[in-house]
């Protein structure tokens, strides 16, 4: 669909479209809009708003029976840059728990969005809290390995390739245009939930390049998961000023450092004793672990679709001995 024939649909017509209709229709709107250059909607209404999103998400905590607990709160109270909230990845609720422990109007990046795009969930994160959406490409994940690995695309294929490569882009963009405007975001550089036994996975670079090129301050959130109890540690600010491109693979480690030392307080700060009896072999606690993850799935989200949507680091313990802990089950 070349962009000037793109038209726009009718909610009608939206409505009785397919998921896979609707994911391809949004990613080609992005697009339009992109090479439109659309100017940004303003945040004033979103921000003004912003009780209405507090009071849904502590509606949604009580009806869902969860329990929210801000472990600490370390930000600076004077911080006039747009902020890249960059939180670690632990189960369904995390998004929102983030959210409410923020306590002011960010905007959501969302991948894969194509179950919400006619529920109330992306009428809320449209209207009142505020995203940006993407898709991952996980489902035309053999084509993005094909290509890593050199091989000859076909022309569907690479004209795929292209798409969701450019959606990307487009997130990017938005998400470093919105850090320029002194806006905030929310963004989970991990891509996946975290069902490793580690404090956190590998990030991408992304959520370091936003702040950088939009000269704002990145915010590291630690998360832990307790079955409904999520618990929220907000860290100091990292300051990027004066860095560049070539920064962002360091940033990207401090940023890692300072998610999981977050989620070590925590965890250390628990005390917990465990007697010898309730201890069982290190298999099953990680089987037992994932599963507990799992539960809460929902919208098809699965362990192959995690393992295609983290970011894969050659140099991370898993990948080096050839760990797959989405496939342990």
């Amino acid at each position: 669909m070349e962009k000037n024939n793109f038209e726009y649909k009718k909610l009608l017509e939206i409505k009785k479209m397919s998921i896979q209709e609707l994911s391809a229709y949004y990613r080609k709107l992005r697009s339009y809009e992109y090479d439109q250059n659309k100017p940004l909607e303003s945040s004033k209404i979103k921000k003004k708003i912003y009780f209405l999103t507090k009071l849904i998400l502590k509606i949604d905590r009580l009806l869902t029976s969860r329990k929210l607990i801000l472990f600490d709160d370390k930000r600076s109270n004077d911080i006039s840059k747009g902020k890249v909230y960059a939180s670690s990845h632990v189960g369904r609720y995390d998004i929102e728990s983030a959210m409410e422990a923020i306590g002011e109007q960010v905007y959501f990046v969302m991948g894969d969005p194509e179950e919400t795009y006619r529920n109330f969930e992306g009428f809320f994160l449209d209207k009142i809290q505020g995203r940006i959406c993407m898709d991952t490409g996980y489902n035309i994940y053999n084509i993005f390995q094909k290509y890593k690995e050199g091989k000859l695309l076909t022309e569907q294929e690479k004209e795929l390739y292209d798409e969701y490569k450019k959606d990307r882009h487009i997130c990017e963009v938005t998400c470093t245009r919105r850090i320029a405007n002194k806006d905030n975001i929310l963004i989970y550089p991990e891509g996946a939930w975290n069902v490793t036994p580690r404090l956190t996975q590998s990030l991408f670079p992304g959520a370091a390049r936003i702040a950088v090129n939009g000269n704002g301050v990145i915010i590291p959130i630690g998360i832990t998961r307790d079955s409904k109890k999520y618990t929220v540690n907000i860290g100091k600010e990292i300051d990027v000023t004066g860095a560049s491109e070539k920064d962002v693979k360091d940033i990207t480690n401090l940023l890692k450092e300072k998610m999981n030392s977050l989620v070590g307080e925590i965890i250390f700060s628990q005390n917990k004793i465990i007697s010898r009896a309730s201890l069982k072999d290190p298999y099953q606690n990680e089987l037992d672990f994932i599963n507990n993850i799992m539960s809460e799935s929902e919208n098809g989200y699965t362990l192959d679709i995690i393992e295609k949507t983290r970011y894969y680091d050659s140099n991370s313990p898993e990948n080096v001995v050839g760990i797959n802990y989405t496939k342990r089950l």
